[in-house]
């Protein structure tokens, strides 16, 4: 993964939980975090990939 995708993938998650805060809705509140964590998750693999590597 490029540090492009890597910048995409934290704006996306960051912009995602704004999106959660400013919600009225419950069930849309859920998704931006959801969709956030998503994100979050595909981070942490990608951290993960040097460390097994080298493991």
């Amino acid at each position: 993964m490029s540090i492009r995708d890597v910048e995409y993938y934290r704006r996306r998650e960051r912009q995602e939980r704004e999106n959660a805060e400013r919600s009225d809705d419950s069930t849309a509140r859920r998704i931006h975090l959801e969709m956030a964590n998503r994100y979050s998750a595909m981070l942490r693999d990608v951290s993960m990939i040097p460390t097994m590597a080298q493991s």
